[in-house]
């Protein structure tokens, strides 16, 4: 195989022949605990606000339909086209965001079960918690982890670490028409368009934090494009109103419904395919032209429902501009995980293939350079230890991302091992349902809990069509990846992969 890319992590192939090459291990047990890794800094140096702007299954693709957002932070600031979503699915996503973490340390593994959602999460030891001890001003608006607010108690269930929290309940969270919101242990019900209302809280709280001298973290979670209700006519589940296999679709703002209605779904050899390759992990679904046109409309929708946050992240930036606060706040937009419309005949998310695990990213800052593109992997375990270098803030619990500040600052190309691990979506137990890692922008590496291999040179085949894993060209390839899956598995702290320079 081509290139010099493979000392990768800090580890020499002298290292890696040395590791030993076990069986891949299904375990979410928790190593040893580890030293937290961010560093203090000088506490006399200026602290930025930091404002954290998510977003509920965007793909990476999607980004292309948001011009505010492209515009006021990607051109701005740095477009990251390497946001790695290392378990790619709500709840797990948004605790790594929360602390730093991988799946199998924060322990947040599913969406539902014992072991998943709101309930699975140990919310004292996190960003907000940290930054509120140093001095921040901490806000919340929006989707908190899945479940949040099902209980009578959990209705006024204010998490540690936050200053100002509106959390929206659930099962209303999915109702863009009509949200119900904890602010601050009361209970508010809001008719408006839930995008609009989270924008007018997230305003709403820039605004008072513009008034005061302290710095503030606000981290507003968009619902959208997510599906939910209200349906409309054109939406496939009335189409077949008897049909429980109708997609779902997204809600968008009556202003922005049929905006899209031209559109067609991106193209590419992995959309609807035929696989023939035994190996390869795509479904063997064949699709009827119903349903294509089902995946069609659902796509069309879900572009039209971010054009909402589109125009809320443009006055997030106007408020900031006009309290003079825009210049000191660092910016980040990003999404939980990606999504499938089709591609690797998949619908919904999960999967290690790109349409899933990448997610849009981009970053505005203080230092930062304008304009900047990097295909430098950039994960949801950095952000919360990015901020948290950032403010001077020492974490009181383990983390395993790294402060890439400095990368994006020198534009500096780095590559880097993200290990990339999912459970199932109800989580009672350990077992995982794949387990590998992302070798920068040029490998992916994944093994199921039956065994079954999967490898894919992103630059020969991005679209990631053809399994490499029992080609010998690339069996050296294949032989690395499985000893850093089986070193990084259960890693912790500063025992997770950092980063390491190109020769």
């Amino acid at each position: 195989m081509r290139r010099t890319r493979l000392a990768i992590a800090g580890i020499s192939l002298a290292t890696l022949a040395g590791c030993g090459i076990g069986p891949v291990s299904f375990s979410a047990d928790r190593p040893a605990k580890a030293e937290p890794v961010v560093k203090a800094i000088d506490p006399n140096a200026p602290r930025p606000n930091i404002l954290l702007i998510t977003v509920d299954d965007a793909a990476a693709g999607d980004l292309r339909y948001m011009p505010h957002v492209r515009r006021l932070i990607g051109d701005q600031g740095v477009t990251v086209t390497n946001g790695i979503a290392p378990t790619p699915i709500c709840a797990p996503a948004r605790a790594s965001l929360l602390t730093g973490q991988y799946t199998h340390n924060h322990g947040v593994l599913g969406v539902n079960g014992s072991r998943g959602g709101f309930r699975a999460l140990k919310d004292k030891q996190t960003l907000p918690v940290w930054l509120q001890a140093a001095g921040y001003d901490t806000y919340f608006v929006g989707k908190y982890l899945n479940n949040y607010g099902r209980s009578p108690a959990e209705k006024r269930y204010v998490p540690p670490g936050w200053s100002d929290w509106h959390g929206s309940l659930d099962p209303a969270t999915y109702n863009y028409s009509k949200t119900v919101t904890n602010r601050n242990g009361r209970v508010v019900v809001d008719k408006t368009y839930s995008t609009d209302s989270f924008a007018a809280q997230t305003d709403s709280m820039l605004r008072k934090a513009g008034r005061k001298s302290s710095p503030f973290y606000l981290w507003v979670n968009y619902v959208a494009p997510h599906h939910g209700g209200p349906s409309d006519a054109d939406d496939p589940t009335r189409w077949k109103p008897k049909s429980k296999s109708a997609l779902r679709t997204a809600s968008p703002a009556a202003r922005h419904r049929n905006l899209f209605r031209r559109l067609q779904l991106p193209k590419g050899p992995s959309l609807f395919r035929k696989p023939t390759d035994s190996f390869v992990g795509a479904t063997r679904h064949s699709w009827t032209k119903r349903e294509r046109r089902e995946v069609r409309e659902a796509y069309q929708q879900r572009l039209e429902a971010l054009q909402a946050v589109d125009e809320a992240v443009a006055g997030h930036v106007r408020v900031l501009r006009r309290s003079g606060d825009l210049k000191d706040t660092l910016i980040v937009f990003t999404s939980d995980n990606g999504y499938f419309l089709g591609q690797h005949n998949l619908h919904g998310k999960l999967w290690f293939f790109n349409e899933g695990v990448t997610v849009p990213m981009v970053i505005r800052g203080p230092g930062l350079p304008k304009g900047d593109v990097t295909n430098t992997a950039v994960s949801h375990v950095d952000l919360p230890v990015t901020f948290a270098a950032a403010a001077g803030v020492q974490p009181t619990a383990s983390t395993d991302g790294a402060d890439v500040m400095p990368w994006l600052k020198r534009k500096q190309r780095v590559v880097r091992v993200v290990p990339i691990e999912a459970y199932p979506v109800s989580a009672s137990g350990s077992r995982q349902l794949y387990a590998g890692v992302r070798i920068g922008d040029e490998w992916t590496y994944a093994v199921n809990s039956h065994g079954a291999e999967e490898l894919y040179d992103l630059i020969r085949d991005p679209y990631q069509v053809r399994n490499v894993a029992r080609d010998p060209a690339a069996a050296a390839v294949l032989s690395q990846a499985r000893v850093l899956t089986d070193q990084y598995r259960n890693c912790m702290g500063q025992d997770c992969p950092r980063e390491a320079y190109l020769p």
